[in-house]
């Protein structure tokens, strides 16, 4: 006989007599797990925020899903691996869109940052407080290295731009470089910058006054391809947050201030293309999902 049935089976006679009391329906709705991975930052600059969306969406979802983080911190390229393998050990990955990573695995095309994870504010150390207050142009910028890890879409797209990159198998180890001169301005989104600066304070930096990065992108929650069903949840709780307006609450909660300290319009705009999304794919007709400086 098959475990299930079996199982089913033996269940209902430990009920029978008294030994176990747990009705069997209650069985088929315990909770199912969603697994993501924990991240290898000493301090992730935006979890905290995309955690609360997430615990947000499952419970506007309906459905009886728990959060679980991974054993062991995951790199972005470990936890891709991860979520496309057959036996893989996460469920959900939120990261920076392209297409590959679109073809590969299941997108939920709401932007959880609204779009900031394109806006980005260079890091550089105190030292370098005005290294490029002359910056006007892509062209202009080109005379300065970026540092970035080494698995980022940002890599290739700074590249395609015309942009010099240093590169760094992990993340933490980039501050390092920052400070020691190895590169001279480290590109981080809106909503990271300041929380990047505040874990770091032994690295002599400083959030760049006079430019700032911008290309189209957004940040996705996605899922596995074995979880079609967890992502049409996800999707549905998510819709639920922008209708009722606890996602637009939430965004104004934790970075309403990262965005007024950045002073978007008091900035040079350098603005870059992005070889790695179509934007087609992007849900443009929808203005209540993206933010606009």
């Amino acid at each position: 006989m098959p475990i299930k049935p079996l199982l089913t089976v033996l269940l209902s006679v430990l009920a029978s007599m008294g030994i176990w009391a747990t009705p069997l329906p209650a069985l088929a709705d315990a909770a199912k797990i969603i697994r993501y991975p924990r991240l290898s930052a000493v301090v992730d600059p935006h979890g905290e925020y995309i955690m609360e969306i997430l615990k947000q969406a499952v419970k506007s979802s309906g459905q009886p899903y728990q959060l679980q983080a991974s054993d062991a911190p995951m790199q972005q390229a470990r936890a891709i691996y991860e979520l496309t393998s057959g036996m893989g050990g996460i469920d959900l990955l939120w990261t920076m869109t392209t297409d590959e990573r679109e073809n590969q695995l299941i997108p939920i095309r709401i932007p959880i940052d609204k779009g900031l994870i394109g806006w980005r504010l260079p890091l550089v150390t105190t030292a370098n407080s005005n290294l490029l207050k002359d910056v006007k142009s892509v062209k202009d910028l080109a005379a300065f290295s970026a540092g970035q890890e080494l698995d980022w879409p940002d890599v290739s797209i700074l590249k395609s731009n015309g942009l010099p990159v240093r590169t760094s198998t992990s993340y933490e180890p980039l501050f390092n470089m920052l400070k020691g001169g190895r590169f001279d301005y480290f590109p981080r989104s809106v909503f990271e910058a300041q929380n990047e600066f505040d874990a770091h304070p032994n690295h002599d930096l400083h959030i760049d006054k006079n430019i700032i990065l911008h290309y189209p992108s957004a940040l996705y929650f996605f899922v596995s391809p074995r979880e079609p069903k967890m992502a049409e949840d996800l999707q549905a709780g998510l819709e639920e947050m922008i209708r009722n307006g606890s996602f637009e609450r939430t965004f104004q909660k934790y970075l309403q201030n990262p965005i007024r300290n950045a002073n978007i319009r008091q900035r040079n705009i350098i603005v870059l293309r992005n070889p790695l999304l179509n934007a087609d794919k992007m849900p443009l007709n929808r203005p209540e999902l993206w933010f606009k400086p």
